[in-house]
């Protein structure tokens, strides 16, 4: 049998890549050069099978590329040198750049107006009876009151843990960026999150020596955080529960810091007039904050069946509720410093009510609605330590 072969030869200009063969653009690698005047000959065989055929580039680099290709490689090693000096810094920055972003994912996690909700109580109840008994300040007091803090903090941490591991696929369509749903945190992640921060809550509150009702009173708090989110008790789907926690944690927060700040400072529980309106002041604006949190969660609620005060009466009927009420709260004056700070405020909501309107309602306009009303929840317990 004869067999025949055809074999042709191109000539072409191309880019050659000394190290890098995978590289698709020479001409940006630091690990090629350009030699455009060079030819390459390409040869194949046509009439034999593909298994059988061969292609192959020769490359004529000529004399005069000599020069060209030893600058070159003389780059080429001064770049590996500062490839090999890399792994070590990106190993580092990689370390610290997944420990920030991991804090960045918990500070998302817990809900951050609520932290600073809870820091303003417990600032401005401790802050007020030391304004009145400024002997009583020590750098000893303080740090214990930093500690106190803890268990406060780590209770509301684990709630929002189990309402946003429960509320997975509400919140892709209510709060799409929050961190369970975005894949920034996965579940097991936050189970594991759920467990530590409750038992650390526990020893700080047991090593700091309370009482056995402020024990009581935190491992109460964790029950209901669990109870609040989790099937099938789940008091959060039920409008009377849902709206009950709600008032008894800002209320209950407050009676228990007033009464952690009392002892710290070895003061009797004395129940003042000042400390009566704050605790009325706030339980009314907890409720309004019971009504807003549901406005810019409407449309997930409905699809699976949670029912609410906001399903109900819709997200313009419950803002103006909201914001009636919280009108009618600023009418209520204790001292003279009260008239222009609510005043300034009722003006603020009043503003922020109106931009909620012309946004039509709308869910990320209401989730800013919301926070905006933490905002004057903060400044009301700032206004509280000068009464």
């Amino acid at each position: 049998m004869e067999v025949s072969s055809v074999c042709t030869f191109s000539f072409q200009t191309n880019y050659h890549t000394l190290l890098n063969p995978h590289n698709k653009n020479p001409k940006n690698s630091l690990l090629s050069y350009q030699h455009p005047k060079t030819p390459i000959i390409k040869s194949s065989y046509d009439n034999f099978p593909s298994k059988y055929c061969l292609t192959k580039n020769f490359h004529l680099l000529g004399l005069n590329s000599h020069n060209r290709i030893s600058s070159q490689s003389r780059s080429i090693r001064a770049g590996s040198d500062q490839i090999e000096g890399s792994p070590h810094h990106e190993s580092d920055n990689s370390i610290a750049t997944k420990i920030l972003n991991f804090g960045h994912t918990c500070w998302k996690l817990q809900r951050p107006y609520v932290v600073k909700g809870m820091i303003s109580i417990a600032c401005g109840l401790f802050g007020r009876e030391l304004f009145n008994n400024r002997h009583l300040f020590s750098w000893g007091l303080m740090w214990k009151a930093f500690f106190a803090l803890v268990p406060i903090l780590s209770f509301n941490f684990f709630a929002a843990i189990m309402n946003q591991i429960y509320d997975v696929d509400i919140d892709r369509i209510n709060k799409p960026d929050l961190p369970l749903v975005s894949g920034e945190m996965s579940i097991e992640t936050a189970w594991i999150l759920s467990i530590i921060v409750a038992l650390t809550g526990l020893i700080v509150t047991i090593k700091l020596k309370s009482a056995p009702l402020f024990v009581f009173i935190y491992i109460f708090g964790i029950f209901a955080g669990f109870a609040y989110s989790v099937p099938p008790i789940r008091w959060k789907q039920y409008p009377f529960t849902n709206f009950l926690i709600t008032i008894s944690s800002h209320v209950g927060l407050a009676f228990t810091s007033y009464s952690a700040t009392t002892s710290a400072l070895g003061l009797p529980f004395v129940w003042r007039p000042a400390f009566s309106f704050i605790i009325a002041f706030m339980t009314v604006m907890g409720m309004t904050i019971a009504f807003a949190k549901d406005i810019s969660d409407i449309e997930g609620d409905a699809k699976y069946g949670v029912s609410t005060v906001a399903t109900k009466l819709g997200a313009r009927n419950m803002t103006f509720v909201v914001s009636g009420v919280l009108l009618l709260n600023y009418l209520v004056f204790k001292s003279n410093i009260m008239i222009l700070s609510h005043a300034i405020l009722a003006f603020c909501l009043i503003f922020q009510t109106r931009e909620l309107a012309l946004a039509n309602y709308a869910s990320a306009p209401s989730r800013q609605f919301f926070e905006f009303i933490w905002l004057l929840y903060y400044a009301e317990y700032f206004v509280y330590v000068f009464i």
